[in-house]
Order: structure tokens, then C-alpha cells, then sequence
């Protein structure tokens, strides 16, 4: 995808070479003065993946979050217009056509996001659509939650989640991007989380746990998304950055977003019990 550069370029009149090819996440870092994708297509002069200073980085981060802005807002739409026509369905008796919902909303949702992870073409007009189809899925999927909640008279814990998950991600988003720290090294403690959590759900599924394990495994689910939260958004200047990818950043932002959300909401449901 980096083809068309030049060979070398000049540096106060001193020649150096140009990286041939964008490093890969595990590879040695490109020497000072390569050439790197600025997310638009053109290629800059010492851009190091990592620093939000440089422009190349920072207008790539610019186009991520812009992805990711504007999907949120498709999924907070779509989980509106969901729960508005789950209550037509409701109201009309018509089950049928609630199953179909759900399960039009699950496929979607899991469709589009391993097509979009796994799609190595990073500018493909279908990728980015696939990332709407994913937000639009994912806010369909979160009508049963919400209905399931006000239902329960507890309407203002939704509004206090989505709080709770905005100031948390974008507070962890600011410090990760103006501190330059790199937290990609919490990559196989977040996968085994995922594991223990899952198998933890099982279990309470199975034989039923009382309310305060119930609330500590929402709150080990919250801090789990927290750590992906920094993992991804370190990504988005590095691994996403060199690969040119904004659309796969930007869905897997939006989905530690919606997480954060979801174990919010679980977690203050259940500590209200």
C-alpha cells in the first residue's frame, strides 16, 4: 500500500535512504528520515509512529477518530430506532419479527467486524461501509438492554453509564495520546481476562452467583475494557498508523467504547440490587 515512493530523500542536503516498506508491529523501527503514509496517501519526512506531534501522525489519528465519531453517533441512532420499533413489534404482538431483529442485529454485528478486522485492503470502500453495518448492529443489539432497564425503572442509570463510559474513554484516550505511552505490552494479560471472564459468566450462568460476585465480575469486565481501551488506543498511532488502517482502528475503538458501556450499566444495575 506504501508504493510510489521515492528511493531516497534529502535531509539539509544529505541523502538518506527511504524505508522501503512499512514496518509491521515486532519489526525493527524505520531509521530517522523514512518515509511514512500521512493516512491520506502522500509521504512525509521523519514521521515516527508514536509521536501524535508530528502531522502525519496526527492527521491520521484526526481521520480514525473522525470513523469513530461518526459510527458512535450511528449506533447510539440505531439503538434509539431500535428500541422504538421493538416496541411497535411489542405492542402489535408481532414476535416474529422481534426474533428477526435480534438476530439480523447479531449476524451483522459479528459479520462486519471480522470482515473489517481480517479485510488487508485498509482503503476498501466496502471496509468502510462495514464499519457502519458494525455500528449499526451493535446499537440495534443494546434495544433489549435499554427496553430491559427503563422497563425496570432504572431509565437514569443509562444516561449515568454512558457518562461513566465517555469520561473514562476519552480521559484514557487524552492521556494515552499526550503521554506517548505505549500499553500494547497489556495485550496477553487482556486476552487471558477474556478468557477468566467468559469462563466466569458460564459459571454464574450455570449454578447462579449471589449480587456482590455478580458486581465484582461486571467491575473486572470494566477495568478489562479499560486495559483494551489503552491497548487499542496506542495502536491507533503505531500498528494502525504504519498500516494505514484507519477503518480497523476505528471499529475496535468503537467496540471497547460499547463494552465499557454495556459493563457500566451491568455494574450499576447490579450494585442498585
Amino acid at each position: 500500500m506504501y508504493e510510489n515512493r521515492p528511493n531516497q530523500n534529502y535531509n539539509y542536503g544529505q541523502p538518506q535512504q527511504a524505508y522501503p516498506q512499512a514496518p509491521q508491529y515486532g519489526q525493527a523501527p524505520a531509521p530517522a528520515g523514512a518515509y511514512y503514509g500521512d493516512g491520506q496517501g502522500q509521504y512525509v519526512e521523519g514521521a515516527e509512529a508514536g509521536d501524535i506531534s508530528h502531522p502525519a501522525v496526527a492527521a491520521f489519528t484526526r481521520k480514525v477518530y473522525t470513523y469513530f465519531g461518526t459510527a458512535l453517533a450511528t449506533a447510539m441512532g440505531a439503538a434509539f430506532g431500535a428500541t422504538k420499533l421493538a416496541e411497535h413489534f411489542i405492542a402489535t404482538g408481532n414476535t416474529g419479527a422481534m426474533t428477526g431483529l435480534w438476530a439480523g442485529g447479531l449476524v451483522g454485528f459479528f459479520a462486519s467486524y471480522l470482515v473489517v478486522v481480517f479485510t488487508r485492503k485498509s482503503h476498501s470502500p466496502l471496509k468502510t461501509g462495514l464499519l457502519y453495518v458494525f455500528a449499526a448492529s451493535a446499537g440495534a443489539m443494546m434495544a433489549p438492554l435499554l427496553m430491559a432497564h427503563v422497563a425496570a425503572g432504572m431509565g437514569t442509570l443509562i444516561v449515568l453509564a454512558l457518562g461513566v463510559a465517555t469520561v473514562t474513554f476519552f480521559g484514557l484516550t487524552v492521556f494515552t495520546l499526550t503521554t506517548g505511552k505505549d500499553f500494547r505490552s497489556l495485550g496477553g494479560m487482556l486476552f487471558a481476562g477474556v478468557l477468566a471472564l467468559v469462563g466466569m459468566m458460564l459459571i454464574g450462568w450455570i449454578v447462579g452467583f449471589p449480587s456482590f460476585l455478580t458486581a465484582i465480575l461486571m467491575g473486572g469486565g470494566l477495568l478489562l475494557f479499560i486495559g483494551f481501551t489503552l491497548f487499542d488506543t496506542s495502536r491507533v498511532v503505531r500498528d494502525y498508523y504504519m498500516a494505514n488502517d484507519a477503518v480497523s482502528a476505528a471499529i475496535n475503538l468503537l467496540y471497547d467504547f460499547i463494552m465499557l458501556f454495556r459493563y457500566a450499566l451491568y455494574f450499576l444495575g447490579v450494585s442498585r440490587d
